[in-house]
């Protein structure tokens, strides 16, 4: 089944067995708010939350959430919460990581630690998935959060830390468009050497499982009037992108709130490369984009063979 919006994710993860959820830095009512959502819609089983535990349970008790569903484990400070909430998962106490009220780098911190980290991949990477009117399916974004500047080598690694998430997705070859300004490759424009590279890789089985164009303007990416009208209508992607590949982490967050403000998007969020489904949402994130992003954690879990 090929998957186009969330109401058909939600769908299909209705029928999956509800998990475990650890929150790092849990005493955040919104945090606490999208777990109860998870929990209602039948995606979160249990929750571990770690944090200040007298905080925690006012939360519990203001949102609503019975405390036999969860299990408070008391950390001094966010580093401590961030690798308490890891060790629940490394632990096999629970299967989807969650960050709460805490600044991003202890929540990476911990994931990356090279004795109690969970990562799985050469980099990690956030990406975030966009349903919008004015688009026949899902376009994802990546990198938006995580990497400022990626390299070549770094751009390839995005590309392939989201194949899990596209299989769930029941997309076997995403089509992905890497973006620049132009479409000719100018050695003064990095973007554009980059995005002609990964797409030769591509060609030559560098990049196994994906269909890579690039340099694309976004026009030409994302409309095939645009595309035509450039007498670039041949590309394998152009106006049916799966994956908007940016070239760094400013083009992916401003494009990424242009949906969310202007496109009015439907969204969900996860950070790819590591051995379980991470969600990183901002603290302004409302509760239906952390209940998208709870149903995409829950179906990539079908997919734990190709992590």
């Amino acid at each position: 089944m090929f998957i186009k919006t969330f109401a058909e994710l939600q769908e299909k993860v209705s029928k999956l067995k509800p998990v475990r959820v650890a929150v790092a830095a849990a005493e955040d009512d919104r945090v606490v708010g999208g777990v109860k959502m998870a929990m209602e819609f039948g995606i979160v089983e249990s929750a571990v939350l770690t944090g200040n535990s007298v905080e925690i349970v006012e939360i519990l008790d203001h949102v609503g959430i019975s405390r036999e569903k969860v299990e408070i484990r008391q950390a001094a400070d966010d580093q401590e919460a961030a690798n308490l909430a890891v060790k629940a998962i490394t632990d096999g106490e629970a299967e989807i990581l969650a960050k709460g009220r805490l600044e991003t780098v202890y929540y990476l911190k911990a994931i990356l630690d090279s004795e109690r980290g969970i990562k799985a991949s050469k980099v990690l990477c956030n990406l975030t998935l966009f349903e919008m009117e004015s688009y026949h399916k899902f376009i994802a974004v990546a990198d938006n959060a995580i990497i400022p500047l990626p390299t070549l080598e770094e751009k390839k690694a995005i590309i392939e830390n989201t194949k899990p998430l596209f299989t769930c997705l029941g997309i076997e070859t995403p089509k992905v468009a890497v973006l620049a300004a132009v479409e000719l490759v100018n050695p003064k424009m990095q973007a554009t050497v980059d995005a002609a590279c990964l797409s030769k890789m591509a060609d030559r089985g560098q990049i196994k499982g994906f269909m890579v164009d690039g340099p694309l303007a976004y026009d030409v990416a994302i409309d095939l009037n645009s595309a035509k009208g450039k007498k670039l209508a041949s590309s394998p992607v152009a106006g049916d992108p799966d994956l908007l590949l940016v070239p760094n982490l400013e083009a992916g967050n401003m494009l990424g709130k242009s949906y969310k403000f202007h496109g009015k998007a439907k969204s969900g969020g996860l950070v790819l490369g590591a051995r379980v489904p991470v969600v990183l949402n901002s603290r302004s994130d409302g509760p239906e984009m952390r209940l998208n992003s709870f149903l995409m954690a829950r179906a990539m879990l079908e997919k734990r063979s190709i992590y």
